[in-house]
């Protein structure tokens, strides 16, 4: 079995966006998170050119902005053959020194959390007669957290535009839009109309030379641990083992080049959404699409005896053999989703508590509690735990326990896991289904330690019963588990508001003496708070997306201007999420009275019927501000108002 690569050597316009921001003020990724890596890039190492394997070009874009036909479009320029289908990587080489492995971003999350971890330089494709769509700030969002690389923008669908004013100032707007809000200075790049069914090849030569001289700069945390984008893999099972159960485990080779560090027989590596595997083998394979500069060098190698070669060297094209796979990842392959193979160190094959600085995604609307299940995506994995969020008490260095997560701040989250070094970075998904109808990406974060003994606590409340009771003293009893020996000096109060505290214990079943401020009464329950510690659920699952059915809504690949069919229409749109971004900033409104916000939005509303001057709408705004001020005054929080004046509120 193999996957569908290429052996190339033999307008629906909507008025609600989902989400508003404004230009240079709020940035969907901005939470402050500090990273000790962040952007970091590994330098250039100067290697022999066998060494360098194909680098991976992502096209990643929201569905029907046309990723498959860029990727046509590509491999006919630079092979000048006609790509039926795109299933799958596909390589080729483009120049005598330099070779390139094209993938199309699959849409669902868990396809996106992946291609974030392997793509050298990121495609970002934009449909310019719609606009910025939220699947671009969700994987941007991913690419930031897993190692930022090289992002171009593309836009296409701009053969709508017929007015080559319109044409200009859209393409400004987009270039400004782009550079602010996604990445400063990036390249970008037009496709204006098709020819042949493939987009025009003088603007897919603008877009390939700058590809064929990229300098790529992977990340240091990449570098540092191999890693293969498998292009084909075979099952390997015995026959007969198959025709006994055949749903049976599998074994199976994996094929691909080696990139980021060398890699050993018998490492451990973890299987994209399959789970954590021993390799069986490694061997060297002939590479499928060696460069001209390249064969004598592969001759040699292919001299040099099995024994010899205890480590594999990035940029080699690789067998791995794995055994007893899950029947799922054979009989449940989809092509267009790739299989990750990522080596796993030492330390990150042990599993136990993981200490995360955490924050929630602003653009996610709903808080995280305490207890319930989350997605959490560290290294290669991706798994299910049950975390606990706290905040630290300065007062005893304690953790006190949280209900959910803080609005706009940080805080601590524990949970059990497998083990991740200090620093990495952390990206949270709240949900498995993918629901369009939000910012799917939860919370980012940073490994702060793990197996430390950080202690959460939480306060409970004890009761307890007078049994004999003095002038200002009584004995109080509660019961025995309460710890009676460490409470002496503790505040303690009945429930008609006797304040009071407790001075020793008298015996170790419970019983106290206290002192109060007045004689209480024996019918009074008395009671006081204790911090508890907290302990962490012991939870882990990994995530075992490919073996199940992906959850993601199957792109519509037809045409998207052509509205004839209404179940087509219905669908995009319901695929569509559509970003606005406005220039300026939102402004503040300072109401010191309710009727003045009345009377804003009344006459907000009015002058989008009459099309009233600012100048005239001012002029009878502080007209009626005299004749509020001469009532009374009430306070009231400032409302949020568009810079353009429409009566929107906005997230801040």
């Amino acid at each position: 079995m193999s996957i569908a690569s290429y052996n190339l050597r033999n307008r629906i316009e909507t008025d609600n966006p989902a989400y508003v921001i404004y230009q240079g003020v709020e940035k969907p990724d901005d939470d402050d998170i500090s990273y000790k890596d962040d952007n970091i890039h590994h330098p250039i190492v100067d290697r022999r050119i066998r060494d360098q394997a194909p680098y991976i070009i992502l096209i990643q874009g929201p569905p029907s902005v046309g990723k498959s036909l860029l990727v046509k479009s590509l491999v006919k320029y630079f092979t000048k053959t006609h790509a039926t289908d795109v299933l799958g990587p596909i390589t080729f080489a483009s120049g005598n020194i330099r070779r390139l492995q094209f993938v199309e971003c699959p849409d669902d999350i868990n396809g996106m959390i992946d291609a974030a971890k392997y793509a050298d330089v990121a495609l970002l494709l934009i449909d310019a007669s719609y606009g910025f769509q939220m699947e671009t700030f969700e994987f941007l969002n991913l690419l930031r957290v897993h190692g930022f690389p090289k992002v171009l923008g593309v836009f296409t669908h701009l053969d709508g535009f017929k007015d080559e004013t319109k044409l200009k100032e859209t393409k400004e707007r987009f270039q400004n839009n782009f550079w602010t809000e996604i990445a400063e200075g990036a390249k970008l790049f037009y496709l204006s109309g098709l020819v042949d069914e493939l987009y025009k090849m003088s603007e897919i030569q603008q877009l390939a030379e700058v590809m064929s001289t990229f300098e790529f700069l992977p990340s240091s945390w990449r570098a540092a641990h191999p890693y293969v984008l498998v292009d084909r893999f075979e099952d390997a099972t015995p026959l007969e083992r198959v025709q006994k159960d055949n749903e049976c485990d599998r074994n199976i080779r994996l094929y691909g080049y080696l990139r980021g560090g060398n890699i050993i027989n018998g490492a451990k590596v973890h299987i994209a959404g399959v789970g954590d595997f021993r390799i069986a083998g490694v061997t060297s394979s002939i590479d499928p699409f060696p460069l001209s500069t390249e064969i004598e060098g592969e001759n040699d190698l292919a001299e040099l005896p099995c024994l010899e070669i205890e480590a594999f060297r990035t940029g080699e094209y690789v067998r791995l053999e794995v055994l007893d796979i899950p029947f799922g990842m054979v009989g449940k392959f989809d092509p267009c989703h790739p299989i990750l193979v990522g080596g796993i160190s030492l330390e990150e094959e042990n599993v136990g508590y993981m200490q995360v600085k955490l924050k929630r995604h602003r653009w996610h609307m709903k808080l995280l509690n305490t207890g319930d299940q989350i997605i959490v995506s560290a290294g290669w994995r991706r798994y299910v735990t049950t975390p606990i969020y706290a905040m630290e008490n300065s007062n005893n260095g304690h953790h006190r326990i949280l209900t959910y997560t803080p609005e706009h701040k940080h805080c601590l989250a524990m949970f059990w896991g497998p083990l991740s070094p200090p620093h990495t970075r952390v990206a949270v998904v709240q949900s498995v289904p993918d629901n369009k109808e939000e910012f799917r990406i939860t919370a980012k974060g940073v490994v702060l330690d793990f197996n430390h003994a950080s202690k959460i606590v939480k306060k409970t409340t004890r009761k307890g019963t007078p049994c004999k009771i003095f002038k200002n003293t009584a004995f109080i009893q509660f019961t025995s588990d309460v710890g009676t020996g460490r409470l002496r000096g503790t505040p303690i109060r009945t429930m008609s508001g006797i304040r009071g505290k407790v001075d020793e214990a008298v015996n170790g079943e419970g019983i106290v003496r206290c002192t109060f401020k007045r004689k209480i009464r024996k019918s009074d329950v008395v009671f006081f708070q204790v911090l508890t510690p907290v302990d962490v659920p012991y939870l882990i699952n990994q995530f075992t997306a490919t073996l199940g059915s992906h959850d993601f809504i199957v792109p519509v690949k037809t045409n998207p201007r052509k509205m004839d069919d209404c179940a087509q229409r219905g669908q995009i749109h319901k695929q569509r999420r559509r970003v606005l971004i406005k220039e300026g900033g939102p402004f503040f409104l300072s109401c010191s009275n309710p009727l003045e916000l009345i009377y804003w939005h009344e006459r907000q509303m009015k002058r989008k019927d009459t099309h009233e001057s600012k100048e005239e709408e001012e002029r009878k705004r502080k007209k009626m501000l005299k004749k509020i001020k001469k009532g009374k005054v009430f306070e009231s929080k400032p409302l949020a108002l568009n810079s353009d004046s429409s009566y929107e509120l906005c997230y801040m």
